[in-house]
Protein backbone atom coordinates (compact mmCIF):
# COMPACT_ATOMS: atom_id res chain seq x y z
CA UNK A 1 0.00 0.00 0.00
CA UNK A 2 1.41 3.39 -1.00
CA UNK A 3 1.93 6.27 1.41
CA UNK A 4 -0.76 8.28 -0.40
CA UNK A 5 -3.27 5.44 0.02
CA UNK A 6 -2.53 5.26 3.74
CA UNK A 7 -3.04 9.02 4.10
CA UNK A 8 -6.34 8.85 2.20
CA UNK A 9 -7.58 5.92 4.29
CA UNK A 10 -6.70 7.75 7.51
CA UNK A 11 -8.47 10.92 6.36
CA UNK A 12 -11.59 9.25 4.97
CA UNK A 13 -12.08 7.16 8.10
CA UNK A 14 -11.16 9.61 10.87
CA UNK A 15 -12.96 12.69 9.52
CA UNK A 16 -16.34 10.92 8.93
CA UNK A 17 -16.02 9.27 12.35
CA UNK A 18 -15.42 12.66 13.93
CA UNK A 19 -18.31 14.12 11.91
CA UNK A 20 -20.70 11.43 13.18
CA UNK A 21 -19.50 11.87 16.75
CA UNK A 22 -20.01 15.64 16.63
CA UNK A 23 -23.34 15.80 14.82
CA UNK A 24 -25.15 12.79 16.22
CA UNK A 25 -24.19 13.26 19.86
CA UNK A 26 -24.32 16.31 22.13
CA UNK A 27 -21.02 18.01 21.53
CA UNK A 28 -19.95 19.74 24.70
CA UNK A 29 -20.69 17.17 27.37
CA UNK A 30 -20.97 13.80 25.68
CA UNK A 31 -18.84 11.12 27.26
CA UNK A 32 -17.71 9.63 23.94
CA UNK A 33 -15.97 12.84 22.87
CA UNK A 34 -14.34 13.18 26.28
CA UNK A 35 -13.06 9.59 26.10
CA UNK A 36 -11.65 10.26 22.62
CA UNK A 37 -9.79 13.33 23.87
CA UNK A 38 -8.59 11.43 26.95
CA UNK A 39 -7.17 8.54 24.92
CA UNK A 40 -5.56 10.90 22.42
CA UNK A 41 -3.90 12.88 25.20
CA UNK A 42 -2.56 9.73 26.87
CA UNK A 43 -1.24 8.24 23.64
CA UNK A 44 0.33 11.45 22.39
CA UNK A 45 1.96 12.15 25.75
CA UNK A 46 3.36 8.62 25.95
CA UNK A 47 4.88 8.92 22.47
CA UNK A 48 6.37 12.37 23.07
CA UNK A 49 7.75 11.25 26.44
CA UNK A 50 9.54 8.36 24.74
CA UNK A 51 11.05 10.78 22.23
CA UNK A 52 12.05 13.58 24.58
CA UNK A 53 13.14 11.41 27.51
CA UNK A 54 15.50 9.29 25.44
CA UNK A 55 18.22 9.42 28.10
CA UNK A 56 18.20 7.00 31.02
CA UNK A 57 16.44 9.24 33.50
CA UNK A 58 13.01 9.02 35.03
CA UNK A 59 10.42 11.68 34.10
CA UNK A 60 9.12 14.01 36.78
CA UNK A 61 5.55 12.84 36.17
CA UNK A 62 4.15 9.60 34.71
CA UNK A 63 2.75 9.99 31.18
CA UNK A 64 -0.81 9.28 32.36
CA UNK A 65 -0.79 12.38 34.58
CA UNK A 66 -1.72 14.59 31.62
CA UNK A 67 -4.88 12.52 31.22
CA UNK A 68 -6.14 14.23 34.36
CA UNK A 69 -6.56 17.46 32.37
CA UNK A 70 -9.34 16.32 29.98
CA UNK A 71 -10.99 14.42 32.86
CA UNK A 72 -11.06 17.53 35.03
CA UNK A 73 -12.37 19.61 32.12
CA UNK A 74 -15.17 17.11 31.47
CA UNK A 75 -16.18 17.12 35.14
CA UNK A 76 -16.01 20.91 35.15
CA UNK A 77 -18.27 21.30 32.10
CA UNK A 78 -20.71 18.55 33.03
CA UNK A 79 -21.13 18.75 36.79
CA UNK A 80 -19.18 21.55 38.48
CA UNK A 81 -19.11 24.60 36.18
CA UNK A 82 -18.45 26.99 39.06
CA UNK A 83 -15.16 25.35 40.07
CA UNK A 84 -11.93 25.92 38.06
CA UNK A 85 -10.97 22.25 38.18
CA UNK A 86 -8.77 22.27 35.07
CA UNK A 87 -6.70 25.22 36.29
CA UNK A 88 -6.33 23.58 39.70
CA UNK A 89 -5.27 20.29 38.11
CA UNK A 90 -2.73 22.03 35.87
CA UNK A 91 -1.29 23.97 38.80
CA UNK A 92 -1.08 20.79 40.89
CA UNK A 93 0.82 18.91 38.17
CA UNK A 94 3.36 21.70 37.83
CA UNK A 95 3.69 21.93 41.62
CA UNK A 96 4.34 18.20 41.98
CA UNK A 97 6.80 18.21 39.07
CA UNK A 98 8.81 21.13 40.40
CA UNK A 99 8.79 19.74 43.96
CA UNK A 100 10.24 16.47 42.68
CA UNK A 101 12.80 18.40 40.64
CA UNK A 102 13.96 20.34 43.71
CA UNK A 103 14.66 17.03 45.43
CA UNK A 104 16.26 15.42 42.38
CA UNK A 105 18.23 18.48 41.29
CA UNK A 106 20.46 18.25 44.32
CA UNK A 107 22.06 15.11 42.88
CA UNK A 108 22.81 16.04 39.26
CA UNK A 109 23.85 18.98 37.08
CA UNK A 110 21.97 21.97 35.72
CA UNK A 111 21.69 20.51 32.21
CA UNK A 112 19.62 17.57 33.43
CA UNK A 113 17.47 19.84 35.58
CA UNK A 114 16.74 22.17 32.64
CA UNK A 115 15.97 19.22 30.39
CA UNK A 116 13.44 17.70 32.79
CA UNK A 117 11.71 21.02 33.51
CA UNK A 118 11.38 21.93 29.83
CA UNK A 119 10.16 18.40 29.11
CA UNK A 120 7.31 18.44 31.63
CA UNK A 121 6.35 22.01 30.69
CA UNK A 122 6.16 20.97 27.04
CA UNK A 123 3.94 17.96 27.76
CA UNK A 124 1.43 19.78 29.99
CA UNK A 125 1.45 22.91 28.06
CA UNK A 126 -16.06 22.40 20.65
CA UNK A 127 -19.01 24.42 17.62
CA UNK A 128 -19.64 21.62 15.16
CA UNK A 129 -18.71 22.83 11.67
CA UNK A 130 -15.66 24.60 13.06
CA UNK A 131 -14.25 21.34 14.42
CA UNK A 132 -14.82 19.59 11.10
CA UNK A 133 -13.29 22.59 9.29
CA UNK A 134 -10.13 22.34 11.39
CA UNK A 135 -9.68 18.64 10.60
CA UNK A 136 -10.49 19.23 6.93
CA UNK A 137 -7.85 21.94 6.56
CA UNK A 138 -5.12 20.13 8.49
CA UNK A 139 -5.57 16.76 6.79
CA UNK A 140 -6.20 18.44 3.43
CA UNK A 141 -2.90 20.28 3.68
CA UNK A 142 -1.12 17.03 4.47
CA UNK A 143 -2.63 15.13 1.54
CA UNK A 144 -2.19 17.87 -1.08
CA UNK A 145 1.35 18.61 0.08
CA UNK A 146 2.16 14.95 -0.47
CA UNK A 147 0.48 14.88 -3.90
CA UNK A 148 2.14 18.07 -5.16
CA UNK A 149 5.48 16.95 -3.76
CA UNK A 150 5.18 13.59 -5.47
CA UNK A 151 4.23 15.17 -8.83
CA UNK A 152 6.41 18.28 -8.91
CA UNK A 153 8.88 18.06 -6.04
CA UNK A 154 11.55 15.76 -7.43
CA UNK A 155 14.09 18.55 -7.99
CA UNK A 156 13.29 20.82 -5.04
CA UNK A 157 13.55 18.55 -2.02
CA UNK A 158 15.92 18.84 0.90
CA UNK A 159 15.17 22.46 1.80
CA UNK A 160 14.05 21.47 5.30
CA UNK A 161 17.00 19.66 6.88
CA UNK A 162 14.93 18.00 9.61
CA UNK A 163 12.66 16.47 6.94
CA UNK A 164 14.65 16.00 3.70
CA UNK A 165 11.77 14.44 1.76
CA UNK A 166 9.64 17.59 1.96
CA UNK A 167 9.73 19.79 -1.13
CA UNK A 168 8.98 23.38 -2.05
CA UNK A 169 6.34 22.16 -4.52
CA UNK A 170 4.60 20.18 -1.79
CA UNK A 171 4.78 23.09 0.63
CA UNK A 172 3.28 25.59 -1.85
CA UNK A 173 0.76 23.13 -3.30
CA UNK A 174 -0.53 22.14 0.12
CA UNK A 175 -0.80 25.78 1.14
CA UNK A 176 -2.70 26.76 -2.01
CA UNK A 177 -5.18 23.89 -1.74
CA UNK A 178 -5.74 24.51 1.98
CA UNK A 179 -6.72 28.09 1.15
CA UNK A 180 -9.09 26.77 -1.54
CA UNK A 181 -10.60 24.23 0.88
CA UNK A 182 -11.17 26.93 3.48
CA UNK A 183 -12.94 29.25 1.03
CA UNK A 184 -15.06 26.43 -0.43
CA UNK A 185 -16.08 25.26 3.06
CA UNK A 186 -17.24 28.75 3.97
CA UNK A 187 -19.17 29.03 0.69
CA UNK A 188 -21.07 25.75 1.05
CA UNK A 189 -21.88 25.96 4.78
CA UNK A 190 -24.32 28.80 5.53
CA UNK A 191 -23.32 29.16 9.18
CA UNK A 192 -19.67 29.48 8.15
CA UNK A 193 -20.51 32.15 5.57
CA UNK A 194 -22.18 34.15 8.33
CA UNK A 195 -19.04 33.87 10.48
CA UNK A 196 -16.24 34.46 7.95
CA UNK A 197 -15.78 36.67 4.93
CA UNK A 198 -14.06 35.01 1.97
CA UNK A 199 -10.88 36.97 2.69
CA UNK A 200 -10.93 35.79 6.29
CA UNK A 201 -11.46 32.22 5.12
CA UNK A 202 -8.50 32.51 2.75
CA UNK A 203 -6.34 33.96 5.52
CA UNK A 204 -7.40 31.16 7.87
CA UNK A 205 -6.44 28.58 5.25
CA UNK A 206 -3.02 30.18 4.87
CA UNK A 207 -2.43 30.30 8.62
CA UNK A 208 -3.51 26.69 9.16
CA UNK A 209 -1.30 25.50 6.29
CA UNK A 210 1.72 27.27 7.78
CA UNK A 211 1.06 26.10 11.35
CA UNK A 212 0.44 22.53 10.15
CA UNK A 213 3.78 22.45 8.35
CA UNK A 214 5.54 23.96 11.35
CA UNK A 215 4.02 21.34 13.67
CA UNK A 216 5.11 18.58 11.31
CA UNK A 217 8.66 19.95 11.13
CA UNK A 218 8.89 20.35 14.91
CA UNK A 219 7.97 16.71 15.47
CA UNK A 220 10.43 15.69 12.73
CA UNK A 221 13.12 17.60 14.61
CA UNK A 222 12.21 15.79 17.85
CA UNK A 223 12.38 12.41 16.12
CA UNK A 224 15.65 13.22 14.36
CA UNK A 225 17.16 14.33 17.66
CA UNK A 226 16.00 11.10 19.29
CA UNK A 227 17.17 9.08 16.26
CA UNK A 228 13.78 7.40 15.75
CA UNK A 229 11.76 7.11 12.56
CA UNK A 230 8.26 7.11 14.09
CA UNK A 231 6.82 8.32 17.39
CA UNK A 232 5.12 4.96 17.96
CA UNK A 233 3.44 2.03 16.25
CA UNK A 234 -0.23 2.45 17.14
CA UNK A 235 -1.40 3.36 13.60
CA UNK A 236 -0.68 0.77 10.90
CA UNK A 237 1.45 2.24 8.14
CA UNK A 238 1.64 5.66 9.79
CA UNK A 239 3.62 5.08 12.98
CA UNK A 240 2.44 6.67 16.21
CA UNK A 241 -0.51 8.89 16.95
CA UNK A 242 1.72 11.98 17.00
CA UNK A 243 2.94 11.13 13.49
CA UNK A 244 -0.63 11.70 12.32
CA UNK A 245 -1.76 14.57 14.55
CA UNK A 246 1.43 16.61 14.99
CA UNK A 247 0.08 19.19 12.54
CA UNK A 248 -3.28 19.19 14.30
CA UNK A 249 -1.69 19.80 17.70
CA UNK A 250 0.15 22.85 16.34
CA UNK A 251 -2.82 24.21 14.38
CA UNK A 252 -5.67 23.81 16.87
CA UNK A 253 -4.62 26.64 19.27
CA UNK A 254 -4.00 29.00 16.35
CA UNK A 255 -7.36 28.07 14.82
CA UNK A 256 -9.10 28.77 18.14
CA UNK A 257 -7.32 32.11 18.52
CA UNK A 258 -8.25 33.15 14.98
CA UNK A 259 -11.93 32.23 15.43
CA UNK A 260 -12.06 33.94 18.84
CA UNK A 261 -10.61 37.09 17.28
CA UNK A 262 -13.18 37.06 14.47
CA UNK A 263 -16.09 36.50 16.83
CA UNK A 264 -14.74 39.17 19.15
Amino acid sequence: MTSLAKRLILTFTSVPALFILIFFFPQMNHLAFAVLVFLSVLTGTYEMRNISMRKEEKPLLPFWATGLLPISEYIHLSFLPVLPLTEFCLFSLFLIAYAREIKRGAYDDFEHTLHRISHISFLIIYPRFLVVMLFLLVFGNDIFAYVFGMLFGKNNRGVFKVSPNKSIAGFLGGMLMTIVLSVVWVLIIPSMYELFTLWQAALLGLIIALSSDIGDLIESAFKRGAKVKDAGKIILGRGGLMDSIDSLVASAPIFLLFVATIIG
